[in-house]
């Protein structure tokens, strides 16, 4: 449904318009039964289209570019890996984070165009690496669901990694936790395959959503990252520091490693070194 001012200056196409905002509106967030209208849908409808439209071209013009997050060990303070962090530096719209146009792709399915981009990117980055004679520690991807819904998922990162001849241990995808609660059977086949062939598997955001903590021994997982509001909000407790140790000590039994997003004070490092 779609109110008007009872005195506006609209015609019936423009009416029309406003409610189809409402309606896209409304289809895209649960729980949504009335939306009324405002500027705000129209502006964001507008930029998905300004996006969308112009992905193809960012790609081949390498508007878009990767940022590189270390991961510090707990242990000593040196950096054990990274993960890659995409930005695009669009001609009018100037610097964009991930948060503007990732959920934007992932509706339509152009985000399996970026996933792909970014993990040939970091691929060529460690043959530049390797070839200057520099370390090499893995280097994690995001990576969307729909990814995980093909078969073929496998083979393509499989022949990227190879034809940059990268090695598979070095490359870690990470995939959210809620889509492992949402299609557990399928994407643990998938983990398999990935597992195989060497490749690193990391779930990201634990914690973010309805955590199953026996989900943990039935993927063949190697990470498990927490998410940063979980361990922000829930260490201010003890409590919420008895969740996060119960978690560290599960993941460290199936021998995975985890990892700790928003690390911010000396009272957490403290409280993270003390759980191993």
């Amino acid at each position: 449904v779609c109110l008007i001012e009872k005195n506006a200056t609209i015609d019936l196409h423009q009416k029309l318009d406003l409610a189809n905002y409402s309606r896209r509106y409304a289809k895209d967030t649960p729980g949504s039964f009335i939306v009324l209208y405002d500027e705000k849908m129209r502006a964001q409808a507008l930029l998905a289209q300004q996006l969308e439209s112009r992905l193809d071209q960012a790609l081949q013009e390498n508007e878009f570019v990767v940022y590189y997050q270390p991961k510090v060990s707990m242990k000593d303070g040196s950096i054990i890996g990274s993960e890659a962090l995409i930005r695009w530096n669009h001609p009018d719209k100037g610097f964009l984070m991930p948060g503007v146009f990732i959920p934007i792709f992932e509706k339509n399915g152009m985000v399996k165009k970026v996933d792909l981009w970014l993990f040939e990117e970091v691929c060529k980055t460690m043959r530049t690496w390797s070839e200057k004679g520099y370390p090499l520690f893995p280097v994690s991807c995001n990576f969307s669901r729909l990814h995980f819904q093909q078969s073929d998922f496998p083979a393509r990162i499989c022949e990227i990694a190879d034809r940059w001849n990268v090695p598979h241990h070095l490359l870690e995808l990470e995939i959210t936790e809620s889509v492992l609660l949402e299609e557990s059977t399928t994407i643990a086949e998938v983990f398999q395959i990935l597992k195989e062939m060497q490749f690193k598997i990391a779930i990201d955001d634990f914690g973010s959503g309805y955590s199953s903590l026996n989900m943990l021994k039935d993927m063949p997982v190697d990470v498990v990252k927490i998410d940063k509001e979980f361990f922000s909000d829930t260490m201010n407790t003890q409590k919420g520091r008895a969740v996060i140790s119960t978690v560290v000590d599960l993941a460290n039994n199936l021998d995975m490693d985890v990892i700790s997003e928003n690390v911010e004070t000396r009272e957490q490092v403290e409280f993270l070194t003390e759980i191993h």
